[in-house]
């Protein structure tokens, strides 16, 4: 009696291993909190989810992350849109913490799962200078993240 499996590498999201080409959902938020509309303070971000969006893959595995420009992309730059009218404040999206290696819109970056099958944690962290002109309301962006393997 011949007995047999066939065990292929890949990557779950969040525990979860999505279908070819298929979605996970929400990944959560990139939030840069609440300021007065004349400030001009540059604000900082990182993308907080429930413990944050990890990534796990069999050792050896090459997994990448690719950021589209966003609903309010003007071609080279992401912007936050005021939700009650037109105006447009932009931000950056960085690889790093420290804010040095960005992160153009659509441009793959690669992910470091060669270590362990633990879960890595999205790189995602953003940067955004207030222009202190704007109008006061809620400004946001909705970005799709795809993760490929």
């Amino acid at each position: 009696m011949a007995v047999s499996a066939i065990v292929t590498a890949g990557c779950e999201i969040d525990g979860q291993v999505p279908a070819d080409g298929g979605s996970v959902g929400s990944f959560g938020t990139l939030d840069f909190g609440s300021q007065p509309s004349l400030s001009t303070e540059t604000l900082t971000g990182t993308l907080l989810g429930g413990s944050g969006v990890t990534i796990s893959c069999t050792p050896g595995v090459a997994a990448s992350m690719q950021v589209d420009g966003g609903r309010h992309d003007d071609g080279t730059t992401r912007n936050l849109q005021l939700a009650a009218g037109s105006a447009q404040v932009p931000y950056r999206l960085y690889s790093d913490s420290a804010e040095t290696a960005e992160i153009p819109p659509g441009l793959a970056v690669t992910l470091d799962t060669s270590t362990t099958p633990g879960a890595v944690t999205l790189p995602l962290y953003g940067r955004l200078a207030l222009p202190g002109t704007g109008p006061a309301g809620t400004y946001a962006d909705t970005l799709t993240i795809t993760l490929q393997w």
